[in-house]
């Protein structure tokens, strides 16, 4: 018993250590990496803590609603800034900031001379100040900002790395990555666990070496463990270069964090998806759907799991929920109609489920896999025609069309043709259409039997009754001829022979000059190579 109970208070004290964050911190860190929006989610669901320093966390706050062009906004969270501590520098930077703004350039230095009053040698204001005056006009405050660099650069001993940020900053600004990577590299190089220069410095050189920007950012997690914005970038990073399971699993602990955004916990759920834990997926969406009823990624994930662990009753119910609540909107793909023709098919419901094959073409029309797709759900159904005229629509969205493309459509018009019936005009219009796709084939191919096969075979079905004529039976001579340059090909103790093709040629060859060229002589030769063929089958 009381090794149970120390086993239990070690996992709860591992789950407590996994749900830590850095509170306010977290927010102040996704803005200095440019997500302004996630900054501000966290800076203000944390505001009340008791850790919370509320002038620094207003003027971030703040500066959110600066960077999104929301001056008011912006005003309020200094001033309340201010309010909660007049002696803070950094919201008299922000309504310096605000001044510049609006054109007020005096009143800016007035509010930064008493930023730097409170703040007297504080590098990392006065970095702020340079940033205030670049976002302002980098061209018409160039002086003003070179002046904050160069007071920033004697206060710190050359050693805030605030510095290099906005230098490294100023250079991605210009597209000098090069040179914009190596100013976050000193901002590490100065302060190890500096979260902003780490995800800046990745990302610099995500495009280019994306191995080495993961590298960057697994150092800085390891130097910052409870950083939400390591965990999530990082995460982000190995989700990017499509290492599913490093995503899932960090996004997993990433999710324990308090100050993760709901959305990432459906992100977890899409990742377990490609991951493969369809169970793990499930839970977690429907996790999310238990707070976020309408939430779309999560409804979709709930529905396509069952789909893949077979629970084909529930899927139905819930892909039907998801289209009746996203009829319009445009993030609807179309793997969401083909999941759900699969779900109505894993229910033996084949007719509804070529109703959901047609409704995605109808929204898609340009998809060439999913024509290709409907195709053969066409085939299946034995709807021969809309089967060829959805596979020569897919071959039409396709810039060279391959020889087995041609071939497979040549074969679908095959299918319509034959099974026409007394409908002379599918059956005239179907065979021309896989004549003219099986001619463009044998033009583009080594002469193949299996191609003047396909050439005899729709000859024969342009024909009322299938019935072989003098095209048909050239195409045969073809096929024979084919054959007949590889004797293995008439070898029965060969495990690919052709005596099945043999058959098929000999026998409609008979019929042909029996029935129709009324050559005896030829109708005889060919009854006589049919019972050889025969034989070597033990028929």
């Amino acid at each position: 018993m009381k090794i149970k109970l120390i086993l239990s208070m070690l996992v709860a004290g591992s789950l407590a250590a996994g749900a830590q964050s850095q509170g306010y911190k977290d927010g102040i860190e996704y803005y200095k990496a440019g997500q302004y929006d996630n900054a501000k989610e966290i800076l203000a669901r944390t505001i009340n803590d008791a850790a919370t320093e509320k002038a620094t966390a207003y003027y971030y706050m703040g500066q959110t609603e600066l960077a999104k062009g929301d001056k008011a906004a912006a005003k309020k969270y200094f001033d309340q800034g201010i309010a909660a501590d007049a002696e803070n520098p950094y919201n008299y930077v922000g309504l310096g900031a605000l001044d510049l703004l609006n054109g007020n350039a005096d009143a800016a230095k007035d509010n930064f001379k008493q930023a730097q009053k409170f703040g007297k040698k504080n590098s990392e204001i006065t970095v702020d100040i340079a940033r205030a005056y670049y976002n302002a006009d980098p061209v018409a405050y160039a002086k003003d900002i070179e002046k904050q660099l160069e007071k920033a650069h004697k206060d710190s001993k050359d050693k805030d790395p605030a510095i290099y940020i906005l230098e490294g900053d100023m250079a991605a600004a210009r597209q000098d990555w090069g040179a914009a990577a190596g100013k976050y590299e000193m901002a590490i190089t100065f302060e190890q666990d500096n979260p902003e220069g780490y995800v800046k410095y990745a990302n610099a050189y995500f495009n280019v070496n994306p191995a080495f920007s993961i590298q960057k950012l697994e150092e800085l997690l390891k130097q910052t463990p409870n950083s939400a914005l390591a965990q999530r970038e990082l995460a982000e990073k190995y989700y990017q270069s499509n290492h599913w399971k490093k995503a899932s699993d960090l996004y997993g602990q990433y999710i324990q964090n308090p100050n993760h955004f709901p959305q990432d916990k459906a992100r977890y759920s899409v990742l377990l998806y490609w991951g493969e834990d369809y169970p793990k997926s499930l839970q977690v969406a429907e996790e999310v759907l238990a707070q976020d009823p309408s939430n779309f990624q999560a409804q979709r994930l709930r529905f396509i799991d069952q789909v893949k662990l077979k629970d084909y009753q529930n899927a139905v119910k819930n892909a039907e929920a998801f289209f009746a609540a996203n009829a319009s909107n445009p993030l609807v793909n179309s793997n969401d109609y083909v999941t759900y023709a699969e779900a109505l098919s894993g229910l033996g419901q084949d007719s509804l489920a070529v109703l959901q094959y047609e409704a995605a073409v109808k929204r898609f029309p340009d998809n060439g896999d999913l024509l290709k797709e409907i195709s053969s759900v066409y085939t299946a159904n034995k709807n021969y025609v809309k089967a060829a005229e959805a596979y020569d629509a897919y071959v039409q969205t396709l810039a060279e069309p391959s020889l087995n493309d041609m071939f497979t459509a040549s074969g679908r018009y095959l299918n319509a043709a034959a099974t026409a019936g007394d409908n002379i005009e599918q059956r005239e219009k179907a065979a021309a259409r896989g004549l003219e796709y099986v001619n463009k084939a044998i033009a583009g191919a080594e002469p193949q039997a299996a191609l003047y096969q396909r050439l005899g075979r729709l000859s024969m079905a342009r024909n009322a009754g299938n019935t072989m004529d003098e095209k048909a039976a050239e195409a045969y001579l073809k096929v024979v001829e084919l054959l007949d340059a590889d004797a293995a090909n008439m070898d029965a103790a060969n495990a690919n022979n052709q005596l099945g093709l043999y058959k098929e040629a000999y026998m409609l060859l008979y019929v042909y000059y029996g029935n129709v060229a009324h050559d005896k002589d030829k109708a005889a030769e060919y009854a006589e190579k049919l019972n050889n063929v025969n034989t070597l089958l033990g028929q």
